[in-house]
Formats: C-alpha cells, structure tokens, sequence
C-alpha cells in the first residue's frame, strides 16, 4: 500500500522540497501517492529533469476537488527505457487496478469497487489516449500506415473499450452485479487479444525503428499527457 502525501495544506513554496524529499526516501520499487489542489505538470517537468528515467508517474484522479498521482521509484532506472517497457508497465499497472475492483464487486463493497473503477478508467482511457495522440501518428509516419495496419485496428477496438468502460461504471454505481459481470466478460476478452497485439508487435516495432532520442521523447511525452 503506497502512503499518502496530501499537499494542499502546505504553502506553496514548501511543496516541492516535501515532495522530493518524500521521494528520494524511497527504495527501489516503492511509491507514494501524491495530492494536490490543481495538476502538478511543473513537478512533472522538474522530475523529468533532475531524475530522468528513474521514475513512473501514474495520474490516477484529475480534479475538480484533487489531483492525485502515483510517483514510483523504478527498479531499474533507465534513462533510455524502451517504448514496450513503458506501456507494458502502465497495463501491469492497470491490470492490478483491475484486480482490486473485481475484489471489491465479489465482496459486495460497492462504494470501493466504485472508486476503484473509475481509477481503472481514468488509466486506461489515458493510455489510449497516449497511444492515439503519441505513439499512433509515430508509427504512421515512419511505416506509412494511416489507414490501415495494427493501429487503424486498434482504433476501432479502442472505441469497443471506451463503451464497455462507460457501461461497467454505470453497473457499478448502480450495484448490478449481472452487468458488472457481463460487462467485464467483454471487456477482460477484447483486452487480452488487444494488449497481446500491442505487446508483440506495436510496441516492439517502434522500438525497432525509432533512435534513442525518439524513443525518450515518446516516454517523456506519454507522462505529461
């Protein structure tokens, strides 16, 4: 379980000394969960700066109330990680996410399969949208495959997935625990066939045929998304 720093109560002008401080305490493989009062982009940027490749930056709520962020400390820093570790990472990530709220659907604990979900949800549309905004028009470009190919396809599966999102959440905020099963059903199906697409060929493609400094600037992009 990640410990929790809430800001909002310090000045601003403390914030940023708390909040490395906080990180570099960390070992290996830890994290915390940071809490702001508005999105915390320039802290984003300073730690592209001073600790590139040694860390994972996750938005798991963006506002209106509170802004709420994952910072880990990487295993293995690296500042030249590869675009296939990257998303593989954030659908691991997600994967867990997924867990706990399938947890919390069987033990009737509503509220949290809740606010788990709508996690899960924020992620994942957040990973599509990096992929769609990012990582897609790269792959286009250098194969020349705009209308056709793996990432038209994943397009299409991409609007599948942002429906079943919608219709879990609405299942689950209504406790129908049918509709949170049938829907999941769906969604756990395409995801496995789409992330497996994605792992073995879209991901390791452009790793092939992108220089390093292309590959880094995809990664710093897809974490300031």
């Amino acid at each position: 379980m990640s410990m929790i720093l809430d800001v909002r109560e310090l000045v601003p002008k403390d914030r940023h000394s708390k909040i490395f401080d906080t990180y570099n305490k960390l070992n290996p493989g830890e994290s915390f969960i940071l809490v702001n009062d508005h999105e915390p982009k320039p802290l984003l940027y300073q730690f592209q700066a001073e600790h590139d490749g040694e860390f994972d930056w996750w938005p798991l709520e963006q506002g209106p109330q509170a802004w709420r962020v994952s910072v880990v400390k990487r295993e293995t820093p690296d500042p030249d990680r590869t675009i296939t570790e990257y998303f593989q990472t954030d659908h691991r990530r997600l994967d867990g996410i997924y867990e706990r709220f399938q947890s919390a659907v069987h033990a009737n604990r509503w509220d949290e399969a809740a606010a788990d979900f709508r996690e899960f949800s924020l992620g994942l549309k957040r990973h599509i949208r990096v992929e769609e905004e990012i990582l897609f028009p790269v792959f286009e470009d250098k194969t020349g495959m705009h209308d056709a190919g793996p990432t038209f396809v994943m397009k299409m599966e991409h609007k599948e997935i942002q429906s079943l999102l919608d219709k879990i959440l609405g299942s689950t905020d209504g406790h129908d625990a049918a509709g949170v099963s049938n829907g999941s059903s769906s969604l756990i199906s395409i995801l496995m066939d789409h992330n497996m697409k994605e792992e073995h060929i879209l991901y390791p493609e452009s790793d092939a045929f992108l220089s390093d400094s292309e590959r880094k600037d995809v990664v710093k992009r897809s974490q300031a998304a």
